[in-house]
């Protein structure tokens, strides 16, 4: 079993081996919600993944506390949870009647060994019981006070172009100054906005326009201004026997099943069809009579092909996304021309389900929110970008005051 090592300065949701599949952060049971739980034990949240072995490993795990941009603060142990670390993974089942064995790994929080004392953003570092130092996963999620709110628009009509390329939000925040008398919009809050959770378009806006007690606009912000995209592609593989939406013939080669997609066109230069996506989120799902889907679903390879000869020069490589690439643009998810079947193709190793994707175009990155700036990496080059498309913005409200040591996090929101 390979390992990588946890180089990044900030941490978010992804395998550090690569036998480590199908990580996900869920709430209350919707794979659609924001990895987002409340402070007054209404909500749950379920951190789960699979290691193809035939053996057993026996995990723990550790959790951290992180500040508005992933990297672990300043607080201790005793300052944000009560429990001790490391913890063990109990919840441990095999597949059952699978071609590729694996071992189906959940922790649910809140949980009785483990209760977090105080809002903000968790890290969740797998690993294995005999070692420490080999870490198998992180799992990233969120604990909100709902202390702050967000409303708000989205519209094509933007400060650098009419209905054409790019979206912009105006926002507007607001809170209790009874709860929050000292908290100043211009000092102590910083939003984050996301587009369809894609960690590569974080924004982060820190001055509003204009404010008010208990209020804080942010309008006309370029900051704000999104390139729109384009709906999402989707394709199933619910079934092992018949080629369902969006995969043009299945075949078995001992031990996996390969699934090989529709040849996708690129979409630039052409005009918006609406099409009801999943903002590039994937459910596990299997048919035929299927009792645990979290251990009797299949694994398979996705073989994905977009025809063409060549991106244009300087647009860098082609890239798959969408939540199970983990916001990474790295070799794993990379389509290469193929001469034999002149298009691009990428082969990824996914479980049984639903699953939405697109392509960009940039150059190899992984999440890093401290940079700053957002990796040249864009949409308008294989997909097109349409001010008609549906998109969701994830809007995070982070609350730091003077003098405090670590940041709150008063509310999440999504238009």
């Amino acid at each position: 079993m390979a390992f990588v090592s946890l180089q990044a300065s900030a941490y978010y949701t992804h395998p550090l081996s690569d036998d480590v599949k199908t990580l996900q952060v869920i709430a209350d049971g919707d794979f659609q919600k924001l990895p987002v739980i409340d402070n007054s034990g209404n909500s749950f949240l379920e951190i789960s993944f699979d290691i193809l072995s035939d053996e057993e490993l026996f995990l723990q795990y550790q959790v951290i506390h992180c500040d508005a941009q992933w990297e672990q603060d300043n607080l201790s142990e005793l300052d944000y949870i009560n429990g001790f670390q490391p913890t063990e993974v109990t919840a441990v089942s095999p597949s059952f009647n699978t071609y590729i064995n694996y071992w189906h790994y959940s922790v649910a929080f809140p949980n009785e060994d483990v209760e977090l004392l105080v809002s903000g953003n968790y890290a969740v570092i797998f690993h294995l019981q005999s070692d420490p130092d080999a870490p198998v996963a992180v799992a990233c999620f969120s604990v909100t006070e709902q202390m702050a709110f967000v409303g708000g628009t989205v519209s094509g009509n933007t400060d650098i172009d009419f209905r054409q390329e790019h979206q912009q939000l105006t926002l507007q925040c607001t809170w209790s100054p009874n709860k929050l008398p000292f908290l100043n919009p211009a000092s102590d809050l910083r939003l984050v906005v996301t587009q369809n959770h894609r960690p590569d378009t974080r924004r982060d806006i820190l001055q509003p326009s204009r404010m008010e007690a208990g209020k804080a606009w942010y309008e006309h912000d370029r900051n704000l201004i999104f390139e729109a995209g384009n709906t999402f592609r989707r394709f199933e593989f619910i079934d092992r026997h018949y080629a369902t939406f969006g995969v043009e013939r299945l075949r078995y080669e001992a031990p996996y099943y390969y699934a090989e997609l529709t040849l996708q066109q690129a979409r630039s230069g052409s005009f918006y069809r609406f099409d009801q996506d999943q903002h590039g989120r994937y459910l596990v799902h299997a048919l035929n009579n299927v009792d645990d889907e979290a251990t009797e679903c299949e694994y398979f390879w996705a073989e994905f092909r977009l025809a063409g000869a060549m991106p244009p020069r300087g647009s860098g490589h082609i890239y798959l996304t969408g939540d199970f690439t983990y916001g990474e643009l790295t070799d794993d998810y990379r389509l290469d021309y193929d001469p034999v079947q002149q298009c691009f193709v990428g082969r990824v190793l996914l479980k049984q389900g639903h699953y939405n994707y697109q392509f960009l175009c940039g150059g190899p990155w992984i999440p890093d929110f401290a940079g700053g700036t957002s990796p040249h990496a864009t949409l308008s080059v294989c997909e097109g970008n349409y001010y008609e498309a549906h998109n969701q913005y994830d809007i995070y409200i982070y609350y730091r005051a003077p003098g405090a040591r670590y940041d709150r996090l008063l509310g999440v929101a999504q238009l």
